[in-house]
């Protein structure tokens, strides 16, 4: 059976869209197969109450963390996490396996020597809390992320990073690289045997004259004009990546994903829909 998760977020963002407490919501997430939640260090909390609260409200629902990302400011704070580092102590808290880097953003594109200044910083940082990681017996990842600010934006980006850490993984992130203009089934095949987590995001792109569709469009560095919708219903090629990633044997944690979504509560339900049929195709 397949293990699908969804970002603690778009939950309390359904609780919201239907009227009723997140309780409910979590158990909605968990009746429509869902058994695992992706967490975001800044709302956890920091203190291990606020952090065990909520390791207990997840276990009561059925459910257990799937990764926690964190963002962090290397590009201008050169400082190098410690053992200390938060993230590292919320995932061990909560027996999470996996934690998800987001390293810092360049501060001047005018300037390739600036980027590529922070850029190091960067790769610094986030090789250092993957060591850190490591000897915790967690995973640490990164993924393709949608900022043109972002060093890793790309294809290229992404491998400069993994290149350069060795205790580093991969989150394969299946509608972010569409932004930079990248492949998708390029990247999955670049990073196949450093991939330990998947986010299943599917975007819409509406053809010339279609009415604008619902929730937040994010535009490309290409110009694309992207809408969040739910897995299986956008221009992503799911199919391929999901027959790929079954192709591998990947047992992983996949999270769904649809920030800016109109409605996160039909997401979620349209999402997990299309993937148990996807699923029948693999039995």
């Amino acid at each position: 059976m397949k293990k699908y998760s969804v970002f603690h977020h778009h939950v309390s963002c359904a609780a919201q869209e239907l009227g009723c407490g997140l309780e409910s919501a979590l158990d909605m997430a968990r009746d429509c197969g869902i058994g695992y939640i992706e967490l975001d260090r800044d709302a956890i909390g920091a203190t291990d109450e606020e952090i065990l609260a909520l390791g207990e409200q997840l276990a009561r629902h059925g459910l257990k963390p799937s990764s926690i990302y964190g963002h962090y400011s290397w590009d201008h704070d050169p400082t190098l996490p410690g053992e200390d580092d938060l993230l590292i102590h919320q995932a061990k808290l909560l027996g999470c396996e996996r934690i998800m880097i987001i390293p810092g953003f360049y501060s001047d594109l005018s300037s390739a020597e600036k980027c590529e200044q922070e850029k190091q910083q960067m790769i610094a940082g986030t090789r250092r809390l993957a060591e850190l990681a490591a000897a915790q017996g967690l995973t640490a990842t990164i993924e393709c992320y949608d900022n043109a600010r972002s060093p890793i934006a790309t294809i290229r980006g992404m491998k400069d990073f993994v290149d350069a850490c060795p205790e580093l993984y991969v989150t394969l992130e299946t509608g972010n690289y569409l932004f930079s203009g990248d492949d998708i089934l390029e990247a999955k095949d670049i990073f196949r045997d450093r991939v330990r987590h998947v986010h299943l995001k599917d975007r819409y792109l509406p053809a010339e004259g279609e009415a604008t569709p619902a929730g937040d469009p994010t535009t490309a560095v290409t110009g694309l004009v992207m809408y969040p919708c739910a897995v299986g219903h956008g221009h992503i090629p799911m199919d391929a990546v999901l027959d790929e990633l079954h192709a591998w044997g990947y047992d992983g944690v996949m999270t769904i994903e649809h920030f800016g979504a109109a409605s996160y509560a039909q997401a979620i339900r349209d999402s997990m829909a299309w993937l148990k049929e996807k699923e029948k195709q693999h039995v």
